[in-house]
């Protein structure tokens, strides 16, 4: 028996090393699956596991809570990591697809238009989200594995796998993050014949949170049609991502279409770092909004200020407690960064600050003053 064992593993272990090899080309629709919940509880435990109980979040601004289990259906078609098609459905209300041969590449959303290589040169082409399914040599550096059994997965035969992440760093690799990060075990199928990962499921605490499947398979080599970089009837490239420009202070009044603000007063030795303004634009949708970031002295304390219409319809995660002084608070929790925020409405602008030091934000939302529309005159 044991002796099998090893003669299983080492077949498993031979395939994922060359399936790059075997698996393509190949033509594959993938289904994925993910418990939000659970996912969550799961992401925790992998970082404080890493970071210790004080492991950090990032606070960000949410729209409509997202439903607990969320499934998507994605279908690649894959030559090479620089010669490929996907097309996916599920999240979004509409379809995506992105298409790249060479350097060359197009990315169509039916809610955020579409961008190609023309039209946003500044960003590094991209890559397929699901090729590691065929290159899956990277689970070997990241997962500790033990075969139990086949099974018979999108009509191939495969084994079954179970893996566990081995310890750090090498437990940290990308393709845990694609399986499951902070899982207390992923099971896997391995296509028999052509060492494709053919399917993924994540477990916490007995409870599958996260899965990837493989419903279809086709190998063998694509028509060059299927690389075709041409959008949809109608559709136009954008001019590029949505990005925030850097302006001096004083543009960004003229750039906004709602009042802008600044503290009258920082304390002793703080600057201004940043000066940043986001246009709004339909399509993809995004809303101007105008950031400012002061530091400290030695750069040890940082607080931002960011403001947008107070018509703004963009949804909030915090609970704002308002206050008798027209100010809102917010607690974010001592395991967030930032902590705290303080917002208020000045002149029609929503404007919310951010930082360690909940009194200083106070203070600073208390003195805010219109931005100066001119530049400042040299002595």
């Amino acid at each position: 028996m044991q002796n099998r064992r090893v003669a299983a593993l080492g077949e498993i272990l031979e395939l994922l090393h060359d399936a790059a090899e075997r698996a393509r080309p190949a033509r594959l629709t993938v289904v994925e699956w993910r418990h939000g919940p659970r996912s969550s509880a799961a992401f925790e435990r992998y970082m404080a596991a890493r970071q210790g109980s004080a492991a950090m979040q990032v606070a960000s601004s949410r729209g409509e809570p997202a439903p607990d289990e969320t499934s998507w259906t994605t279908t690649l078609v894959l030559e090479s990591a620089t010669r490929f098609r996907e097309e996916a459905a599920g999240v979004q209300a509409g379809r995506r697809s992105l298409v790249r041969d060479g350097e060359r590449w197009a990315s169509w959303d039916s809610d955020w238009g579409a961008v190609t290589s023309e039209s946003e040169q500044s960003t590094a082409s991209p890559s397929s989200t699901y090729a590691f399914l065929l290159d899956p040599v990277g689970v070997l550096g990241s997962f500790l594995l033990e075969p139990f059994g086949q099974a018979e997965v999108a009509g191939r035969d495969a084994w079954r796998v179970r893996a566990r992440a081995r310890p750090e760093p090498e437990g940290s690799g990308s393709v845990v993050f694609r399986l499951g990060p902070g899982a207390d075990r992923v099971e896997l199928a391995i296509d028999a014949e052509r060492g494709a990962l053919l399917r993924t499921e994540a477990f916490l605490g007995g409870e599958p949170f996260h899965r990837l499947e493989v419903t279809e398979i086709t190998y063998g080599q694509r028509p060059s049609e299927d690389f075709d970089l041409t959008l949809p009837e109608g559709v136009v490239a954008s001019r590029g991502w949505a990005r925030p420009e850097r302006l001096p202070l004083h543009e960004l009044a003229g750039a906004a279409p709602f009042a802008v603000f600044v503290p009258e007063r920082v304390p002793d030795g703080w600057r201004l770092f940043e000066r940043l303004f986001t246009a709004g634009r339909e399509r993809p949708p995004v809303e101007p909004e105008v950031f400012l970031g002061y530091t400290s002295r030695e750069g040890a304390y940082e607080v931002g200020v960011r403001q947008r219409s107070s018509s703004s319809t963009r949804a909030e995660w915090l609970d704002w407690q308002p206050g008798d002084d027209g100010l809102e608070v917010a607690d974010a929790g001592e395991n967030v960064e930032p902590r705290h925020h303080v917002r208020v409405v000045r002149g029609g602008t929503l404007v919310e600050l951010s930082g360690a030091d909940r009194t200083l934000l106070t203070e600073l939302a208390r003195s805010l003053v219109p931005a100066p529309a001119e530049a400042p005159r040299l002595q």
